[in-house]
């Protein structure tokens, strides 16, 4: 079994990052995370919201999602809907193979 960990952020000060302006829904997908070590399969991956900075006027409205996962690299897609303002999302993944 190979496993590794990691942690991402990211927010209003990241290119292309709309998640804290206008209203209906925003997605932001993440430039590809690398990991440490290739694994030698896609692994299984699991991500986990650990820090949001939102905006106190509106519900808050987030998902966390992975998309292309690949041996070597994957993104986190975020998506907001409303009004929610999001301003900062901190994740923390896991990803493993059998």
């Amino acid at each position: 079994m190979q496993i590794q960990a990691g942690t991402v952020s990211y927010g209003y000060g990241t290119s292309g990052w709309t998640l804290n302006i206008g209203s209906g829904a925003r997605s932001f997908t993440t430039p590809d995370i690398t990991f440490p070590t290739a694994f030698s399969t896609p692994p299984t991956m699991i991500v986990a919201l650990y820090g949001v900075d939102a905006g106190n006027s509106a519900n808050l409205r987030l998902t966390v999602a992975t998309a292309d996962i690949e041996a070597s690299e994957f993104n986190v897609v975020f998506n907001t809907w409303a009004d929610s303002v999001i301003y900062t999302v901190w994740v923390s993944w896991i990803a493993f193979t059998p």
